[in-house]
């Protein structure tokens, strides 16, 4: 019903075999943005990011991602789904930023050695990048499960901010070993807060950046992705790049 305008987004949906299973990701699309303005708005934003992907880039990334399509994560969910497509968006930032070359990286056959999503060029240097994203918490997950009642505040707690540093260096460390020192080194992170209707957005945007004025961490670049949410602001902040989604 809506091929025409999400090609590739169909394209993933097709790489499924048996959509009536019930840990298949695209049950029941067609009828579900139909339904909901909100959903289509939000896959055709991602079809804008995959367009944007060359040939084989798309292909990549599509090989990538399929063996979620019909998996559910711990929580039920398919976030492992949407961490890998938010590589797209880390793809087309480093073209934006005039990067050439760019492409992702293969995943290392070597047992336990891990690499780094993307790397291209800059001015004759190499660069690379990490994508992460820090998902919702324990409570909140299981809050959206069973619809209990919501009680957000508008500051970060300590473990999401625990949970970030150690996204950070996870991604810093995984560049090092790729590269050494010979390289610029991005964190590209994706964050998903417990209030996703983004009321708060922009104080935990200001509290992230405080916190990295107070713990800084040393040669790696970080830029953060600015989902588009029902309160969605223009954020920047002091220490670390923000990119926010277009409407």
């Amino acid at each position: 019903m809506f091929r025409k305008e999400m090609p590739r987004v169909y394209e993933l949906r097709d790489l499924i075999t048996d959509p009536s299973k019930p840990c298949a990701n695209f049950q029941n699309f067609d009828d579900s943005i139909r339904d909901e303005p909100s959903k289509k708005q939000v896959w055709l934003a991602r079809e804008r990011e995959f367009q944007r992907l060359d040939t084989e880039s798309w292909q990549f990334l599509k090989t990538e991602t399929r063996p979620y399509l019909t998996t559910r994560d711990a929580r039920g969910g398919w976030q492992q789904i949407i961490n890998s497509l938010n590589q797209a968006r880390a793809h087309n930032y480093l073209i934006d930023e005039g990067c050439l070359g760019v492409r992702f990286i293969p995943k290392s056959k070597i047992d336990r050695e891990e690499t780094p999503d993307l790397e291209g060029m800059l001015n004759g240097m190499k660069v690379l990048c990490e994508v992460k994203t820090v998902n919702i918490s324990d409570a909140e997950a299981n809050r959206r499960q069973t619809e209990g009642v919501r009680c957000i505040a508008n500051s970060l707690d300590q473990l999401f901010l625990r949970k970030l540093r150690l996204k950070l260096y996870k991604a810093k460390n995984q560049m090092e070993s790729y590269s050494g020192v010979d390289a610029r080194w991005i964190a590209f992170i994706v964050l998903n807060f417990d209030d996703f209707l983004g009321e708060y957005k922009a104080d935990y945007f200001e509290q992230i950046d405080q916190y990295l004025l107070a713990h800084p961490i040393p040669c790696i670049d970080i830029v953060f992705y600015n989902q588009r949410t029902a309160f969605h602001c223009h954020v920047a902040m002091q220490n670390a790049v923000v990119v926010n989604e277009s409407g």
